[in-house]
């Protein structure tokens, strides 16, 4: 039943354990926002929870489940209910398949992925659902952060929020030995995720990544206290290779976001070992409304300077 659709889960046992509670009861919000930094497992849970709720077939073939989770901007034709082109990445827009009746379920549930890839103007549009709910419907968002800039206030405020914390080291080392990583590198990698098994488990694929996260590490540590012209040629070489990586088949992930991930695990350690943490923790702060906005597709190039040149100022 609903306990073996989160079996696969790593952590995170409140939240399924409330989960789990709302399905069994049958007494669930219109409309959920699952919070917390990226790859945590917000939508691995999304998807668990969506499975328990329509238990008469896969999701992949569900004809009551409406999904999306792509890297993409979210277009308003993918929302509203009449769009002007069709959708170009579904067989029906979100508004077009909760207006309709269930099909083989007793509800229909749409999922969005990282919903802060939406503009403003898609997201007003996905407020008009969440302000008048169909019954038995339900709505789940994720983001990893849940600033004004990202994500309405408005939506926010329309959905049951639940927030995401950090998988312990051990949980996570436990799933890479279950995937057949090596006990060494497991152990490497668990500490390095700062509890996001699907970091973690990206990363276990990739021979090259402690290499690289040391690398990016150097590279912020070299323009703490430099000179302005260190922050800017960083940023400007970053924002060459996010470009490159838009142009390819984006099949190793955003660089980007691997560089915050490996800066914001060095500031985290100086918070933690500094006499003076507050600043480190002022600069982590920064780092999550950085990604936030690139989330936003805030031009990454201004983005970075904006975010090294604080780095510079502040250390």
């Amino acid at each position: 039943m609903a306990a073996s659709t989160f079996a696969g889960v790593a952590g995170h046992q409140a939240v399924v354990r409330r989960l789990e509670a709302q399905v069994e009861t049958g007494r669930l919000p219109h409309a959920y926002l699952f919070s917390g930094e990226s790859q945590l497992g917000k939508t691995t849970v999304a998807r668990a929870f969506a499975a328990a709720l329509l238990p008469q077939a896969p999701l992949h073939r569900h004809p009551d489940f409406w999904e999306d989770d792509r890297h993409a901007a979210i277009k308003m034709d993918e929302i509203r209910l009449i769009p002007d082109k069709g959708p170009e990445a579904h067989s029906q827009t979100m508004h077009q398949f909760i207006s309709q009746k269930p099909a083989i379920a007793t509800r229909r549930v749409a999922l969005i992925s990282n919903v802060g890839r939406m503009a403003d103007v898609a997201q007003n549009l996905l407020l008009k659902t969440l302000e008048e709910p169909h019954p038995n419907r339900v709505i789940i968002l994720t983001s990893s952060s849940t600033s004004a800039f990202v994500v309405l206030p408005t939506v926010v405020s329309r959905c049951r929020r639940v927030s995401f914390s950090p998988v312990p080291d051990g949980e996570v080392r436990d799933l890479l030995l279950e995937r057949g990583v090596e006990p060494e590198n497991a152990v490497e990698l668990a500490r390095l995720a700062r509890g996001r098994p699907g970091w973690a488990l990206d990363a276990a694929q990739d021979p090259a990544v402690l290499a690289r996260h040391r690398d990016w590490e150097e590279k912020l540590v070299s323009i703490f206290g430099g000179p302005a012209d260190v922050a800017l040629d960083l940023a400007t070489q970053m924002d060459g290779i996010h470009f490159q990586w838009r142009g390819s088949d984006k099949e190793g992930g955003d660089p980007l976001l691997e560089a915050f991930g490996a800066w914001q695990l060095e500031l985290r350690r100086r918070m933690l070992t500094d006499a003076h943490p507050a600043r480190w923790a002022r600069l982590l702060e920064l780092s999550y409304d950085a990604l936030g906005y690139h989330e936003q597709n805030v031009s990454p190039r201004l983005n970075l300077e904006v975010f090294l040149l604080q780095c510079r100022r502040a250390s």
